[in-house]
Formats: structure tokens, sequence, C-alpha cells
């Protein structure tokens, strides 16, 4: 099984900065998992690949949408400091 998650943001480097705080979840994937993340322009492309069960991939979803939320919390209170 295989999602594909993909979100635009209002800059560059918006989507790039939320991909970064994704970085070192992504690296520990287990299961058998493969997650890659991707910027384009200002959207940000995730791939979830190698899940068996419907189950796991539906919590490695949910949990991805849990760190990104947090980085974009996190980063909308860092630039509004400027």
């Amino acid at each position: 099984m295989e999602a594909e998650l993909s979100l635009e943001y209002s800059s560059p480097r918006m989507a790039q900065s939320v991909m970064q705080a994704l970085a070192p979840d992504n690296k520990l994937a287990g299961y058998g998992m493969q997650i890659r993340a991707t910027v384009k322009g200002r959207r940000l492309n995730v791939v979830i690949k190698g899940c068996e069960r419907v189950e796991t991939l539906e919590a490695t979803v949910q949990d991805i949408f849990r760190c990104i939320r947090a980085a974009e919390s996190s980063l909308s209170k860092t630039s509004s400091k400027r």
C-alpha cells in the first residue's frame, strides 16, 4: 500500500522548511516502509510506500500530519517575530 500527500505553502522557503522538519522522522520509518519528501516550488509532496496493513498506513499518515502541524506552528511563530 502507498499514499501520497501534497500540500501547498505560501512560499518555496516554507515548503522546504516543513520538509526539513520532517526529515528525522522519515529516516526512522520502520516495518519496511519508505517515506520520501520532496519540494517543487511551493508544493511539498510526501510519498509513503511499503505499508502492508491499512492500519499502519493510516497511523503513519496521521503521524506525518501531526509533525507537519507542529512544524507549521513553530515556523509561523518564528517568522512572525522577524
